[in-house]
């Protein structure tokens, strides 16, 4: 006799007829999302879009975390033109040594090799390049 038990669901109004795994699961989430729901009402959370206005979504509320800060971008434009006036500076060894090290992201050894000097050479001259950079960006 259950064999013969029929079992609807309805879906966007109409009634649908389904099996019993079917009708077990769809019932099964339903509970766990009005589950979810008391659970959320309970803690006092509320949903973003419960912020909506005629003008903004509540979404639109949310701050972006990877947007850049206007202020933060002009200041990293204005420390970059000085860096390059500053790397102007320097003398044409320096300013390659940089360049390979910082901008071609070469390494000490492979800049070493390059030049015909030792590692450790290499690194005495980037930290007094590096140095004057310092004392050139003060100014």
């Amino acid at each position: 006799m259950a064999e013969n038990q029929k079992y609807i669901l309805m879906i966007d109004g109409a009634p649908v007829e389904v099996n019993r795994e079917i009708y077990i699961e769809y019932h099964r989430m339903d509970r766990r999302d009005r589950y979810l729901e008391e659970r959320d009402l309970a803690h006092g959370k509320t949903l973003y879009s419960n912020l909506d206005t005629v003008e903004l979504l509540g979404e639109e509320m949310i701050p972006d975390s990877n947007a850049v800060n206007p202020e933060d971008a002009a200041i990293a434009c204005i420390l970059h033109e000085k860096l390059h006036q500053c790397l102007d500076l320097l003398s044409e060894g320096d300013r390659q040594l940089i360049d390979a090290l910082y901008f071609q992201d070469k390494s000490e050894r492979d800049y070493a090799k390059k030049v015909g000097i030792s590692q450790k050479g290499v690194n005495k001259r980037r930290h007094a390049a590096l140095a004057k950079l310092k004392i050139f960006m003060k100014d």
